[in-house]
């Protein structure tokens, strides 16, 4: 019984010695655990605050995108608006003013003038070479039309004061009746005229006319409401004269200046007023002289004036 004490008690013994050898390379093997699980938890957090900072660069880089997405949107969104506004604007003045229909048709007719009055010339009355002499004073009357096509509303871009139209114009003049010289100086009969009782020759009538024919550019004055006076700095006009001249011929070319106004009565129809001036060149102006008698056949000079009123509508 002692023997297998003293066993129990060396067994005992040797466990505990072994235990206490094992002990130091136990806890070098917890210690190196704990510091292995210590590296892996800080290394963890480090990766998630990398995968961290990432995301918010990437947050900030969405927030940046999106601030200036919305800057473009409201800066295309504010040139749209003003874009609109400006239709708008143009629609409105179009629909307040009704100025959409810029070119013009008119009708005119008024009092007509020539300041050198036709007489003693060839197929003229003629106090010299015929027996028939009503003189003229030169005055008469006039009818005409013509069409103004709009060019440019602010004289291209130079001033919204003024726009620039331009006119091609025709009118008939009649300065009376007079009397063909010729058929009474020869003394015969024409087919048009025929001998009276008395033996004389019944005197042919002819009418005085004019046919002018102009194109001119027009300065029309805006910003004064339905009003639009307007100016012709300058035109070319072509006459055409009835009886011709005493060297017979008919054509005569010549300058233009004009002025006038008109209103706006009622939507597209104005009513207008106007006054024109035509210098001529010298192609007509021959005359002959007799000596000791003096002029036998006067030059023929068309210089004059019209002025009167039109009628025009808006198309």
């Amino acid at each position: 019984m002692q023997t297998l004490n003293k066993n129990s008690l060396a067994a005992v013994i040797g466990a505990g010695v072994a235990m206490a050898a094992l002990a130091p390379q136990t806890a070098l093997a917890d210690r190196h655990t704990s510091r292995n699980s210590t590296a892996g938890t800080t290394s963890v957090q480090a990766d998630l605050e990398r995968r961290l900072q990432m995301m918010e660069d990437e947050m900030r880089a969405l927030r940046s995108e999106l601030s200036r997405a919305r800057s473009e949107t409201q800066a295309t969104a504010d040139r749209m608006e003003a874009h609109k506004q400006q239709m708008d604007q143009h629609i409105a003045e179009g629909t307040s003013s009704d100025s959409s229909k810029e070119d013009l048709i008119f009708f005119r007719g008024g009092f007509a003038s020539m300041e050198h009055p036709r007489n003693n010339e060839l197929l003229m009355d003629n106090n010299i070479i015929g027996g028939t002499m009503d003189a003229k004073d030169g005055d008469g009357w006039y009818v005409g039309a013509g069409f103004d096509h709009r060019l440019t509303n602010d004289f291209w871009g130079l001033t919204d004061l003024a726009s620039l139209d331009a006119e091609v114009m025709f009118e008939y003049k009649n300065f009376g009746t007079s009397h063909n010289a010729v058929v009474d100086a020869l003394g015969t009969t024409l087919a048009t005229g025929a001998i009276d009782l008395n033996g004389g020759v019944t005197p042919i009538e002819n009418q005085l006319t004019q046919f002018t024919l102009t194109a001119a550019p027009k300065i029309k004055l805006n910003n004064l409401g339905d009003f639009r006076p307007w100016i012709i700095p300058f035109g070319l006009g072509i006459h055409v004269i009835s009886p011709p001249s005493s060297g017979v011929t008919v054509l005569n070319p010549g300058l233009m200046l004009g002025a006038g106004g008109e209103y706006k009565i009622w939507k597209d129809v104005y009513a207008g007023i106007d006054f024109r001036y035509h210098f001529t060149g010298d192609d007509l102006a021959y005359k002959t002289r007799v000596p000791g008698v003096g002029t036998l056949l006067n030059k023929t000079k068309i210089d004059g004036l019209t002025t009167g009123a039109y009628l025009g509508f808006g198309f």
